[in-house]
């Protein structure tokens, strides 16, 4: 995915929240924001390439930020669409395993903007479930390798090593209050190979070998912008 086909996406998105708009009046606008467990699946033992020369890392998670934009939009009693442009940052903590030639720890940074269509259903008491797919737009990549034991913190921007859609399903669940402030945790599973690296002698930024998909969970908070579901009951003027 270009820049060019994202910015589509994002007229599209705003576009068809418009023309939803003026269908219906019920329509609810919010923002988020909350905290990422990102890691990162491998399809194998995970094999990086330094200098030309074959490692091995064992990836862990890596606490993170997210934040962005809802649309509510009800469908039904029970069911409601809810499409949202979020700005997330992913990856992973990559520490040595068996014969690292160097001890170093490598921190992967993704940034991605995001683009989830979930489906919700209602449960009694304010909670919901939801499930949906996710698009996502790579925005920047890096890794940071810090020399154990020394100083040295080398910054590779790695960004061509990776593509640039990243498309993947989320399942999760939240409550939302009287006061339309909610909770929500979520899990992105990631379903394409985002490595799109090509591996040389030459090559000085570290290189993951093989498949590798994103994994988030991702527990935020939200606050939709509209009429109050249980609001305090009006005082009869006598």
């Amino acid at each position: 995915m270009t820049l060019t086909t994202f910015r589509k996406l994002c007229l599209l998105f705003l576009t068809a929240n418009i023309v939803a708009i003026t269908v219906n009046a019920q329509i609810e606008f919010g923002i988020k924001g909350g905290f990422n467990s990102a890691e990162i699946l491998t399809s194998t033992t995970q094999g990086v390439n330094v200098n030309g020369n074959p490692m091995s890392i064992r990836n862990f998670p890596k606490t993170d930020f997210h934040a962005g934009f809802i649309v509510s939009i009800p469908l039904t009693k029970k069911l409601t669409l809810q499409p949202e442009l979020d700005y997330s940052q992913q990856g992973a903590q990559g520490n040595p395993s068996g014969g690292y030639l160097v001890s170093a720890t490598e921190k992967y940074k993704f940034n991605y903007f995001t683009l989830p269509v979930l489906l919700q259903y209602k449960l009694p008491f304010g909670f919901y479930a939801e499930t949906g797919p996710q698009v996502g737009y790579l925005a920047s990549a890096s890794i940071v390798e810090s020399i154990v034991g020394a100083t040295v913190t080398n910054t590779y921007h790695v960004k061509s090593q990776y593509k640039s859609t990243d498309f993947s399903w989320a399942f999760g669940g939240g409550y939302i209050s009287p006061i339309n402030l909610g909770l929500d945790i979520r899990y992105n599973l990631g379903l394409s190979n985002i490595n799109d690296a090509s591996p040389s002698a030459t090559q000085t930024a570290p290189v993951q070998l093989g498949t590798i998909k994103n994994s988030v969970l991702q527990i935020g908070v939200f606050y939709l912008f509209g009429k109050l579901r249980n609001p305090p009951p009006v005082e009869e003027v006598k």
